[in-house]
């Protein structure tokens, strides 16, 4: 069923990638520049989300294993936490938006 299909597509693009009238605009127009540059964005800014997760991950799952933190620097995750922190608050902050 085509409708069906679409129906999926929609439920996996809209509100996450692109707004709804993005979704029927490249329905007509596959094309539509202003529409493939907000999903070109926010798919660039899930990929690097989800990069900088997994650069940690190795670390994570290092110390999951070993059920130790030993040998990690307290002040180097401090001021990684800090720098988060920062970030986070001064996107709140701004209210740039993370849908």
């Amino acid at each position: 069923c085509p409708g069906s299909k679409m129906e999926a597509l929609r439920a996996l693009l809209v509100p996450a990638l692109i707004p709804e009238v993005c979704f029927e605009a490249m329905k007509e127009r596959p094309l539509h520049a202003q529409c493939l540059k907000i999903l070109l964005s926010k798919g660039l800014g899930y990929g690097i989300v989800a990069g900088s997760a997994m650069v940690k991950l190795p670390q994570v799952l290092k110390l999951y294993g070993a059920r130790s933190g030993a040998g990690l620097s307290l002040g180097a995750v401090g001021l990684e936490l800090l720098a988060l922190g920062g970030s986070v608050a001064y996107s709140v902050g701004h209210g740039f938006p993370f849908r």
